[in-house]
């Protein structure tokens, strides 16, 4: 019998340059909390050990406080890990694994296995792990598994693959770091546990992507579990359980803005999130808005950037679109007039400056509700 935790790329020490100051940092340690809570799951389900499938670390590059960091809380799971390289942390001779550094601070507990030969562990389960050693591989990483490979450790033991690629090219003459989906039949594993696809997905009865414990994009499918594996005996079916782990919540909006009410329905979708300091939200952003609808959008977002982890604007954006009191109220008469009646009529041409000018015209509606 083997029960075991199946999880991979956690990328820890990924930079997210793009959230900038105290939210980057708290991104950046959501994922080194997620060992923790990886844990927690195998303690709570009584699990004998960890396989981490691949890119355990961002970057072979990560700095030494990651390093430190990922060991120590690897160190206090207090159960067995077992993790191969991935593509970004592959085993090569700039291999994070082949440092110094690592070495110094690994904990008793963590294996990386760097070679592809079989491992027994657990009185009985027979570890088969496919390393990447490159980055990128045209040959299948699998290459070396068979169907015999291992009997001799234990004849009758439950049999798990763990191996870091894709399995959507097989085949496929140009692709990469290939694994056949059918790989777990033909090599009569019990289970094959993957890494490299970021969100939950199941290949086949004995075949599984864990999924990324902490999402690293708003594009992934299913990302934030890791998956507990129970299998009776060799040969027979494994029972797998995913059960959600992250902490971060990925969250892709399209918000298409015509009016005031409009704006408020955005305003109150904000203020219905959960746990905003640990959400990221892009927001798809479209429409043509009064510039007073403009003001209370500016103060909606200005409000939500400040609440959640992190906001990222995208689209063709909100276009200023005064009403004629609006532009009445910036100015009545002189320079001032002589300019607004400018602008107006670019807003109002097909030019490459129409949306500039809109901008200005919104730029001098806010300087003059703010005198």
């Amino acid at each position: 019998m083997a029960r075991f935790v199946h999880t991979a790329d956690l990328q820890l020490g990924m930079p997210f340059h793009w959230i900038k100051d105290d939210p980057g940092a708290r991104a950046r340690e959501a994922r080194l909390e997620a060992i923790e809570r990886i844990g927690q799951v195998a303690r709570d389900h009584r699990a004998t050990f960890i396989v981490i499938a691949g890119d355990l670390f961002d970057a072979n590059t990560v700095d030494d406080r990651v390093v430190v960091q990922a060991c120590d809380r690897l160190r206090a799971v207090d159960l067995p890990v077992y993790v191969i390289p991935g593509n970004h942390d592959h085993g090569g001779a700039d291999s994070v694994y082949r440092a110094e550094r690592f070495r110094r601070v690994c904990p008793d507990n963590l294996q990386v296995l760097m070679e592809p030969a079989p491992q027994l562990v657990d009185s009985g389960t027979v570890l088969l792990p496919a390393p990447l050693l490159r980055r990128k591989v045209s040959a299948s990483p699998t290459r070396h598994l068979t169907a015999e490979l291992g009997r001799d450790l234990a004849p009758d033991g439950v049999r798990v693959g763990l191996a870091h690629g894709t399995v959507q090219g097989f085949g496929e003459v140009q692709a990469t770091n290939l694994v056949d989906p059918e790989l777990a039949r033909t090599t009569d594993l019990d289970y094959l546990a993957l890494g490299d696809w970021h969100g939950l997905k199941q290949v086949s009865d004995r075949a599984w992507y864990a999924g990324a414990p902490e999402p690293t994009s708003f594009k992934e499918n299913d990302p934030g579990h890791v998956l507990v594996v129970d299998i009776p005996e060799h040969g027979r079916p494994p029972e797998v359980q995913p059960v959600h782990v992250a902490r971060t919540r990925w969250v892709r909006h399209d918000a298409q803005l015509y009016t005031t009410d409009h704006v408020e329905a955005l305003d109150r979708w904000f203020q219905d999130i959960d746990d905003p300091r640990h959400t990221l939200v892009r927001l798809e952003l479209e429409g043509v808005l009064s510039l007073t609808a403009l003001e209370r959008l500016a103060h909606v977002l200005e409000v939500a950037e400040a609440r959640l982890l992190h906001l990222r604007r995208r689209g063709p954006g909100v276009l200023p679109a005064p009403t004629a009191d609006e532009l009445a109220s910036i100015a009545t008469d002189g320079y001032v007039k002589t300019a607004v009646d400018a602008l107006r009529a670019r807003t109002e041409s097909t030019g490459a400056d129409a949306a500039t000018a809109a901008r200005a015209l919104q730029l001098l509606y806010r300087l003059r509700v703010g005198s």
